[in-house]
Protein backbone atom coordinates (compact mmCIF):
# COMPACT_ATOMS: atom_id res chain seq x y z
CA UNK A 1 0.00 0.00 0.00
CA UNK A 2 3.09 2.13 -0.49
CA UNK A 3 1.78 4.00 -3.40
CA UNK A 4 -1.58 4.83 -1.68
CA UNK A 5 0.73 6.49 1.38
CA UNK A 6 2.86 7.85 -0.87
CA UNK A 7 -0.35 9.71 -2.77
CA UNK A 8 -1.63 10.95 0.77
CA UNK A 9 1.20 12.77 1.42
CA UNK A 10 1.60 14.38 -2.03
CA UNK A 11 -1.53 15.48 -1.89
CA UNK A 12 -1.01 16.81 1.46
CA UNK A 13 2.09 18.67 0.10
CA UNK A 14 0.07 20.44 -2.24
CA UNK A 15 -2.91 22.40 -1.96
CA UNK A 16 -3.50 22.35 -5.79
CA UNK A 17 -3.63 18.46 -5.76
CA UNK A 18 -5.89 18.65 -2.42
CA UNK A 19 -8.54 21.11 -3.96
CA UNK A 20 -8.46 18.71 -7.48
CA UNK A 21 -9.37 15.87 -5.08
CA UNK A 22 -11.73 17.54 -3.25
CA UNK A 23 -13.60 19.26 -5.90
CA UNK A 24 -13.37 15.45 -7.50
CA UNK A 25 -14.93 13.89 -5.08
CA UNK A 26 -17.65 16.37 -3.76
CA UNK A 27 -18.67 17.67 -7.35
CA UNK A 28 -19.37 13.93 -8.18
CA UNK A 29 -21.35 13.82 -5.25
CA UNK A 30 -23.34 17.27 -6.35
CA UNK A 31 -24.02 15.71 -10.01
CA UNK A 32 -25.66 12.32 -8.01
CA UNK A 33 -27.59 14.12 -6.21
CA UNK A 34 -29.01 17.12 -9.01
CA UNK A 35 -29.04 13.96 -11.68
CA UNK A 36 -29.56 11.03 -10.65
CA UNK A 37 -30.78 10.69 -7.19
CA UNK A 38 -33.66 12.50 -7.56
CA UNK A 39 -35.87 10.83 -10.53
CA UNK A 40 -34.53 7.61 -8.65
CA UNK A 41 -36.26 8.30 -5.73
CA UNK A 42 -39.25 9.56 -7.54
CA UNK A 43 -39.11 5.37 -9.55
CA UNK A 44 -38.24 3.81 -6.47
CA UNK A 45 -39.73 5.79 -3.54
CA UNK A 46 -36.50 5.02 -1.69
CA UNK A 47 -32.95 6.42 -1.94
CA UNK A 48 -30.29 4.67 -3.61
CA UNK A 49 -29.24 1.57 -1.07
CA UNK A 50 -26.14 3.76 -0.30
CA UNK A 51 -27.73 6.98 1.54
CA UNK A 52 -29.92 3.70 3.68
CA UNK A 53 -28.12 3.81 6.63
CA UNK A 54 -30.04 1.51 8.55
CA UNK A 55 -30.69 -0.50 5.32
CA UNK A 56 -31.65 -4.06 5.77
CA UNK A 57 -32.04 -7.04 3.58
CA UNK A 58 -35.87 -7.01 3.82
CA UNK A 59 -35.93 -3.76 2.51
CA UNK A 60 -33.54 -4.18 0.05
CA UNK A 61 -35.77 -6.95 -1.88
CA UNK A 62 -38.95 -5.10 -0.98
CA UNK A 63 -36.95 -1.63 -3.13
CA UNK A 64 -35.84 -3.60 -5.84
CA UNK A 65 -39.32 -4.65 -6.71
CA UNK A 66 -39.98 -1.19 -7.73
CA UNK A 67 -37.13 -1.39 -10.01
CA UNK A 68 -37.87 -0.55 -13.55
CA UNK A 69 -35.36 -0.40 -16.24
CA UNK A 70 -35.48 3.07 -15.94
CA UNK A 71 -34.19 3.29 -12.40
CA UNK A 72 -31.81 0.52 -12.99
CA UNK A 73 -29.76 2.64 -15.47
CA UNK A 74 -29.98 5.34 -13.22
CA UNK A 75 -28.40 3.16 -10.59
CA UNK A 76 -25.70 2.16 -13.20
CA UNK A 77 -25.23 5.21 -13.81
CA UNK A 78 -24.33 6.29 -9.85
CA UNK A 79 -22.16 3.09 -9.26
CA UNK A 80 -19.75 4.42 -11.83
CA UNK A 81 -19.41 7.51 -9.90
CA UNK A 82 -19.85 5.64 -6.72
CA UNK A 83 -16.33 3.59 -7.13
CA UNK A 84 -14.32 6.89 -7.78
CA UNK A 85 -15.70 8.95 -5.27
CA UNK A 86 -14.89 7.09 -2.54
CA UNK A 87 -11.54 6.72 -3.51
CA UNK A 88 -11.29 10.58 -3.88
CA UNK A 89 -13.12 10.86 -0.83
CA UNK A 90 -11.05 9.17 1.23
CA UNK A 91 -7.51 10.59 -0.31
CA UNK A 92 -9.35 14.45 0.80
CA UNK A 93 -9.50 13.16 4.29
CA UNK A 94 -6.14 11.58 4.55
CA UNK A 95 -4.13 14.26 2.88
CA UNK A 96 -6.05 16.75 5.74
CA UNK A 97 -4.98 13.94 8.38
CA UNK A 98 -1.42 13.70 6.98
CA UNK A 99 -1.04 17.64 6.71
CA UNK A 100 -2.29 18.35 10.45
CA UNK A 101 0.16 15.35 11.64
CA UNK A 102 3.23 16.87 9.90
CA UNK A 103 2.30 20.06 11.66
CA UNK A 104 1.49 19.17 14.85
CA UNK A 105 3.78 16.25 15.36
CA UNK A 106 6.62 16.06 12.59
CA UNK A 107 8.19 12.85 14.37
CA UNK A 108 5.19 10.71 14.95
CA UNK A 109 4.54 11.74 11.07
CA UNK A 110 7.64 10.78 9.68
CA UNK A 111 7.24 7.19 11.59
CA UNK A 112 3.82 7.20 10.16
CA UNK A 113 4.59 7.61 7.12
CA UNK A 114 7.15 5.36 7.11
CA UNK A 115 5.86 2.42 7.63
CA UNK A 116 2.94 3.33 5.33
CA UNK A 117 -0.05 3.87 7.71
CA UNK A 118 -1.79 6.31 5.93
CA UNK A 119 -2.74 3.76 3.84
CA UNK A 120 -5.39 2.85 6.76
CA UNK A 121 -7.55 5.73 5.40
CA UNK A 122 -8.01 3.69 2.22
CA UNK A 123 -10.15 1.25 4.66
CA UNK A 124 -13.43 3.08 4.59
CA UNK A 125 -12.99 3.00 0.42
CA UNK A 126 -13.18 -0.69 0.57
CA UNK A 127 -15.80 -1.27 2.57
CA UNK A 128 -17.67 0.78 0.14
CA UNK A 129 -16.72 -0.81 -3.08
CA UNK A 130 -17.25 -4.14 -1.26
CA UNK A 131 -20.90 -2.40 -0.58
CA UNK A 132 -20.84 -1.69 -4.56
CA UNK A 133 -19.91 -5.05 -5.54
CA UNK A 134 -22.52 -6.29 -3.42
CA UNK A 135 -25.25 -4.11 -4.88
CA UNK A 136 -24.35 -4.86 -8.26
CA UNK A 137 -24.72 -7.95 -7.73
CA UNK A 138 -27.85 -8.19 -5.76
CA UNK A 139 -29.44 -5.70 -8.56
CA UNK A 140 -28.54 -7.69 -11.34
CA UNK A 141 -29.74 -10.91 -9.88
CA UNK A 142 -33.16 -9.89 -9.11
CA UNK A 143 -36.19 -11.08 -9.12
CA UNK A 144 -33.76 -14.06 -7.88
CA UNK A 145 -32.62 -12.65 -4.30
CA UNK A 146 -29.60 -13.63 -3.41
CA UNK A 147 -29.51 -13.38 0.16
CA UNK A 148 -25.71 -13.68 0.47
CA UNK A 149 -25.13 -10.77 -1.47
CA UNK A 150 -27.85 -8.32 0.11
CA UNK A 151 -26.31 -9.43 3.67
CA UNK A 152 -23.05 -8.86 2.35
CA UNK A 153 -23.94 -5.17 1.35
CA UNK A 154 -25.42 -4.34 4.70
CA UNK A 155 -22.64 -5.96 6.51
CA UNK A 156 -19.85 -3.49 3.83
CA UNK A 157 -22.62 -0.73 4.47
CA UNK A 158 -21.65 -1.05 8.25
CA UNK A 159 -18.04 -1.89 8.11
CA UNK A 160 -18.10 1.45 5.98
CA UNK A 161 -20.02 3.59 8.47
CA UNK A 162 -17.62 2.70 11.23
CA UNK A 163 -14.38 3.15 9.59
CA UNK A 164 -15.57 6.31 7.75
CA UNK A 165 -16.79 7.74 11.10
CA UNK A 166 -13.25 6.68 13.25
CA UNK A 167 -11.28 8.27 10.23
CA UNK A 168 -13.35 11.51 10.38
CA UNK A 169 -13.23 11.82 13.90
CA UNK A 170 -8.93 11.07 14.00
CA UNK A 171 -9.15 13.62 11.02
CA UNK A 172 -11.13 16.16 13.04
CA UNK A 173 -9.00 15.70 16.38
CA UNK A 174 -5.34 15.89 14.22
CA UNK A 175 -6.82 19.28 12.65
CA UNK A 176 -8.07 20.80 15.85
CA UNK A 177 -4.78 19.91 17.59
CA UNK A 178 -2.62 21.18 14.68
CA UNK A 179 -4.71 24.04 14.85
CA UNK A 180 -4.24 24.80 18.90
CA UNK A 181 -0.52 24.32 18.48
CA UNK A 182 -0.11 26.78 15.17
CA UNK A 183 -2.40 29.32 17.19
CA UNK A 184 -0.21 28.58 21.00
CA UNK A 185 3.28 29.00 18.17
CA UNK A 186 1.77 32.46 17.33
CA UNK A 187 0.92 33.84 20.43
CA UNK A 188 4.13 32.82 22.17
CA UNK A 189 2.63 30.18 24.78
CA UNK A 190 4.09 27.22 22.93
CA UNK A 191 7.71 27.06 21.67
CA UNK A 192 8.14 25.14 18.25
Amino acid sequence: MRWYNDLVVRVSKSAWLWIMSTVFAFGSLYFVFLNINEPFEAIVGAQMFDFQNNLTVEQIFAQLANYDEHARALYTAFMFIDFYFPFFAGLTMAAVAAFALRHLAPGKYAQIDAKNLFALFLIPTLFDWGENISAIITVGAYPEELTAAATALVLFKKGKLATVMLAQTITLLLLLAATLKWLGVKVRIIRN
